[in-house]
């Protein structure tokens, strides 16, 4: 967190590096707000987000109070220099799409569609050491098995639980498998203690007890990571290893104890790793990098060497804050995501390639809404038939 510390000391300051204003503001959209009716009048749009910040500030202020005997970097002062500061860089952010405003050439009302098609939620499938699988969305609250030592619970809110019983009775490793489908997200406590979102159609391969000098899990498509920092007998961290399986580019990612973000869907051009907190070592078998916070790793699946640029959060973790976050992104980007989310098919009836949107717009969003608003822009319109969305750039 030192680096986080010294980034808000600098932009409260006003002379904070471009990579420093990146980090704070990774910082304060890292969090999703409530979600909240968006003001068609700028006024009261201003003083929404002069709240939310307020809010979001006082959160940390008292997070950071009496953190293990630290003195809080945050004062009065700071907390309202830094409202007015992020007011300004927030207000001079790009398009946000107000989806229930009139525009013009709107396609049909969802209600006058038929079988409209509505967004994903929390579904899973866990498939067991011993072959049994447990369907998540319709299981109950309480302890749904025993793992060896460990009890698999799943929580009041729909998260699942991995609580040690007691010590371990054999050296024999289970390994569980976490698997979304299209139309589903999930997240799971780890026996760790670390916690991992797993967004839709993707899985997650992990053993029932951590043992040994590493913890390593697999992940194909997408998750984002708050790994637990724990220790060795003599004091050591044991790292936290990733094995990110990809269809032609698999890639390591060891940490310590962090944040971050892992992007590696087969039917993406890249496998991408973003840092919010702490530090990452990426590596493949012929090329490797330190990633530190704020910054984005990507590998190319067609030229497999690691590139670093700067991450943005509120993009990124997107998926994870219920909204779909685009900025200057193509058509068949958009779209694969929404394949994902609302589980459909996707056809181009021309050359989409050189149409790009941006655009903020709720994941909550039954799919008719969401495609208004993409077609407001005026540059594709979309054609609905089942759950096939035909795809006609203008």
């Amino acid at each position: 967190m030192d680096d986080l510390h010294k980034a808000i000391n600098n932009y409260l300051a006003g002379k904070a590096t471009p990579e420093e204003q990146q980090l704070v503001n990774n910082w304060y959209y890292a969090t999703p707000d409530d979600s909240v009716e968006i003001p068609a009048d700028d006024a009261a749009l201003r003083e929404q987000i002069r709240d939310r910040i307020h809010h979001r500030l006082q959160q940390t202020l008292q997070q950071n109070r009496h953190p293990r005997g630290r003195t809080a970097f945050f004062t009065p002062w700071k907390v309202a220099a830094a409202i007015a500061l992020l007011i300004g860089c927030v207000m001079g952010g790009w398009q946000l799409f107000r989806t229930r405003a009139p525009h013009p050439a709107p396609l049909a009302s969802a209600a006058t569609r038929p079988g409209t098609i509505l967004p994903g939620g929390n579904k899973a499938v866990l498939l067991l050491a011993n072959g049994d699988s447990i369907l998540l969305d319709n299981a109950g609250n309480g302890m749904l098995s025993q793992q060896g030592n460990t009890r698999v619970i799943k929580r009041n809110n729909g998260a699942l639980t991995y609580q040690a019983a007691g010590e371990t009775a054999s050296t024999a490793v289970a390994y569980n498998t976490l698997r979304t489908p299209r139309g589903g997200q999930y997240q799971v406590t780890l026996p760790d203690g670390t916690r991992v979102w797993l967004n839709a159609a993707s899985s997650l391969r992990f053993p029932t007890t951590f043992t040994g000098g590493s913890r390593e899990v697999v992940l194909n498509g997408e998750a984002y990571f708050e790994v637990t920092t724990i220790h060795n007998k003599n004091g050591t961290k044991i790292p936290f290893i990733v094995k990110v399986h990809h269809s032609k580019a698999d890639m390591d990612v060891k940490v310590l104890g962090t944040k971050f973000n892992v992007l590696a869907y087969d039917d993406e051009p890249a496998v991408s790793t973003a840092l919010l907190e702490g530090a990452v070592l990426a590596s493949t078998h012929t090329d490797s990098v330190l990633i530190k916070p704020g910054q984005r790793a990507n590998l190319a699946v067609d030229h497999p060497v690691f590139k670093l640029g700067a991450a943005d959060f509120r993009e990124i973790l997107a998926w994870k804050n219920g909204e779909f976050h685009f900025r200057e992104a193509g058509i068949k980007e958009i779209m694969r995501q929404l394949c994902r989310w609302y589980d459909v098919e996707v056809v181009y009836r021309s050359d989409a390639n050189n149409v790009k949107l941006s655009g903020i717009i709720p994941k909550t969003e039954d799919i008719n809404q969401l495609l208004d608003a993409l077609q407001a822009t005026g540059k594709v319109h979309f054609e609905v038939k089942e759950r096939k969305i035909i795809v006609q750039p203008l």
